[in-house]
């Protein structure tokens, strides 16, 4: 695109172009896709991090607000609370009807949370959260002595042998979300049906995040991108082929890589234009939660991407990029390359750009070819996210269409692994609807796969905010579990993947609080998101059958 530097009304739509080539060992050269164009990398991202997730605000047992601290160079998570200001009475905190101060004061059954305080007079049902106080009974002081707990049968027991292990209480990291990107995808296909398939909680999948393109040329995107702001979804941008010379163009032949490759050109006025979109799209309903510093820079201008070395990327940002961007509310993502080969040296030139750092609120990746192995402890400590933000695994060499389970099980496995092994923040398919394996909707079978619906039973149940938790003891062979939980209310998730192609039996105990029922939802072969019999929870411990190549999620609140 040339740099204009005037109106900006043009960047409120994304046109239409090829998308870089990704190599997969399952995928066709070049990626054909359907009428949404063709598939290939490319597409980048800002997303959580660097400053607070929405939902901030305090816990309704006054706990600190998830996320609500602010990050140098990001913004602070709206309402992050201070820890048990205003604690209120966890759930069913009211006096127990004729509880006596003294001997025989009872907690009535699910006890006082941690940092929960017992009023004379009579004990609070499920008492405080974590940090906050209950509310004050007639009299409230600490329980009087001979005064007991009372806990749920269900909440208390022992791992048996052959437990898997979920410990509620040992948190890991906080999920910022799962999505997938429309850049070139153009239109709803059904303007009625796809918004619930995406996000709806309910009917779909209940994705959470959303990539957009940055470019110009059909309105398109905008219309799905102020849809999705309808259901609570956070949306995010990434520039391609933008600010450069017009003669780029032409060492660019196809889907191919340029030579030379396009350089960025002017980069303050297109710092400034990328401040103009994001208050254009603001005033179109759409805030921006993030903008990428450019897609995958290392590809060597594939697609006519701008092609930046790890220094040049560092630069851009925190020269040009970083300040235009310090006064909205939105934040910086890179370095967003192409996978984890080519992330440690773009990290590291950004970790010794002291600005370029301080405004980098998310860092993330593409996972063609390597996804994240290890978590980077450097961004945990500096209270930054860590996310992965495109990929298309690939398909079975049993699934024909790609559409189906055994291709599914494959996106499963890889959002598994990144959350597990690198502790990521958040997880993105490629693309909405293309042909092949790049779209989570099939536009040359005309059918949504069961990659959304894998996707779904992860985005559906772990809601952003919700904190990953540990699990311990060895699953199934072929079988993989994780946990996750949400803070405020004690609601516990737990996906369990089934690789084998018979059923698979689990135990689990869940210390720390668990529910005393939990519902399976379950894609299958058979199965999209179908909700089975509860599964009653006897002294902390609960075992279930996962149908052969399945994935189950086992959700349950105290």
């Amino acid at each position: 695109m040339k740099s204009t530097g005037s109106s900006f009304a043009l960047m409120l739509a994304f046109s239409v172009g090829a998308l870089c080539a990704c190599s997969s060992s399952d995928q066709t050269d070049g990626n054909s896709s359907g009428s949404g164009g063709l598939a290939g990398v490319g597409g980048g991202s800002a997303g959580n991090g660097g400053g607070a997730v929405a939902g901030g605000t305090a816990g309704a047992s006054g706990q600190t607000g998830l996320g609500g601290t602010s990050t140098s160079g990001g913004r602070t998570g709206t309402g992050g609370a201070t820890p048990g200001t205003g604690g209120a009475v966890g759930t069913g905190g009211a006096l127990v009807s004729g509880g006596a101060t003294g001997t025989g004061g009872t907690t009535s059954s699910g006890g006082s949370g941690r940092g929960g305080r017992t009023g004379a007079g009579g004990a609070e049902a499920g008492g405080a959260a974590d940090g906050g106080s209950s509310g004050a009974a007639t009299g409230g002081s600490d329980t009087g002595a001979g005064g007991s707990t009372v806990v749920a049968a269900c909440s208390t027991g022992t791992a048996q042998s052959g437990d898997i292990t979920v410990s509620m209480s040992d948190l890991q990291q906080k999920i910022s979300g799962f999505g997938v990107s429309s850049a070139w995808a153009g239109d709803f296909r059904d303007a009625q049906n796809d918004p619930d398939m995406l996000w709806s909680t309910t009917t779909g999948a209940g994705l959470t995040l959303h990539r957009i393109r940055i470019g110009g040329g059909t309105t398109s995107e905008t219309k799905i991108a102020q849809k999705a702001v309808e259901y609570g979804v956070k949306v995010w941008a990434t520039p391609w082929e933008v600010n450069r010379a017009d003669t780029d163009r032409d060492n660019c032949p196809g889907n191919g890589s340029c030579d030379p490759p396009p350089k960025l050109v002017d980069p303050q006025d297109w710092a400034n234009r990328l401040v103009d979109f994001v208050n254009t799209m603001k005033d179109a309903g759409v805030p921006i939660y993030a903008i990428s510093a450019e897609n995958e820079p290392d590809s060597g201008g594939m697609n006519a991407t701008t092609s930046f070395t790890a220094s040049e990327l560092a630069d851009w940002i925190g020269s040009y990029l970083g300040p235009a961007l310090a006064n909205t509310d939105t934040l910086v993502m890179a370095p967003e390359t192409m996978n984890w080969y080519g992330f440690p040296g773009y990290f590291d030139a950004i970790q010794q750009n002291s600005d370029a750092w301080n405004y980098v609120g998310i860092f993330a990746g593409h996972e063609y070819g390597l996804g994240p192995t290890n978590t980077e402890p450097a961004i945990i400590e500096a209270g930054k996210e860590y996310w992965e933000t495109e990929v298309d695994t690939g398909r079975a060499s049993d699934d024909s269409t790609g559409d189906g389970i055994s291709t599914a099980l494959r996106t499963a496995e890889a959002i598994h692994n990144d959350l597990t092994k690198a502790n990521l923040n958040a997880w993105h398919y490629w693309w909405l609807w293309a042909g092949g394996t790049s779209g989570v909707y099939n536009t040359d079978t005309n059918v949504w796969t069961k990659r959304l619906w894998v996707m779904g039973n992860f985005s559906r149940f772990v809601r952003p905010g919700f904190m990953r938790v540990s699990t311990s003891g060895s699953a199934p062979s072929g079988v993989l579990v994780s946990a996750y939980t949400n803070t405020a209310d004690g609601t516990m998730a737990v996906v369990a993947i089934n690789k084998n192609s018979s059923d698979s039996q689990i135990s689990l105990f869940v210390s720390d609080n668990a529910p005393c029922t939990v519902t399976p939802w379950v894609t299958s072969a058979s199965d999209s998101l179908a909700s089975k019999d509860p599964i009653t929870v006897t002294d902390a411990r609960f075992s279930a059958t996962l149908p052969g190549m399945s994935v189950t999620t086992f959700v349950g609140t105290p």
